[in-house]
């Protein structure tokens, strides 16, 4: 008795389940981002972003913003990826950026993904160390401006300014290592110096006279 008892259950319940398919399916979350690391420092201006897979996604949808920490905006991007991995096909900025990140799975079985957290992936970049300046000084003789070359430096910016109120004196470009002094009256002069490297533009290094 017991026996015919259970088997019409156990019928049953498969019976539920088979009419159940989207229960046992596999769920559309979104993928962990595992590279950059959240609320890490990257010295490229390309690094390659990197997520794990979703096993019911067939592609990816990524939405990435690139600003300056003040608010300016760089580069934004917003495209679908068959891929677990995304290389920005450019520069996220000029060496120093704030990057915001979202990738959300695009499922067949499901258009609106489940999301697996609301809170937007962030990673600076900072790439101005490798393009910085070194030994600037100011040739009393001849009073020229010198400095060391800077490794992968395309050309160098220099510029004057009153140091009282920050005005403009002088700017002026140059694939030289040394530039004449900028003549620009009685007063206190800073002059800076930086170098572009590609996409990067370093830190400056100052001289006053």
């Amino acid at each position: 008795m017991i026996s015919h008892f259970v088997s019409p259950v156990i019928s049953c319940l498969a019976g539920v389940g088979l009419a159940l398919p989207a229960l046992a399916g596999a769920p559309c979350a979104n993928p962990t981002i595992i590279s950059p690391p959240a609320r890490s420092t990257q010295s490229s201006v390309r690094p390659t972003i990197a997520w794990r897979a979703v096993a019911a996604a067939s592609s990816y949808r990524l939405r990435l913003v690139s600003r300056e920490p003040e608010g300016q905006t760089f580069v934004t991007i917003d495209t679908v990826v068959s891929d677990t991995r995304f290389v920005p096909p450019q520069a996220l900025g000029n060496g120093f950026s704030l990057v915001t990140l979202r990738v959300t799975s695009q499922c067949p079985e499901r258009p609106t993904a489940v999301p697996a957290s609301s809170r937007e992936h962030r990673f600076l970049i900072d790439a101005r160390p490798a393009c910085a300046i070194d030994g600037l000084l100011l040739e009393s003789v001849q009073r020229r401006i010198r400095w060391a070359a800077t490794s992968a430096a395309e050309r160098y910016e220099v510029f004057a300014y009153d140091p009282t109120d920050g005005r403009l004196l002088f700017r002026q470009e140059t694939r030289s290592t040394a530039l004449a002094a900028p003549m620009t009256g009685a007063g206190p002069v800073i002059v800076a110096v930086r170098a572009h490297c590609g996409d990067v533009v370093g830190h400056p290094a100052y001289v006053a006279y």
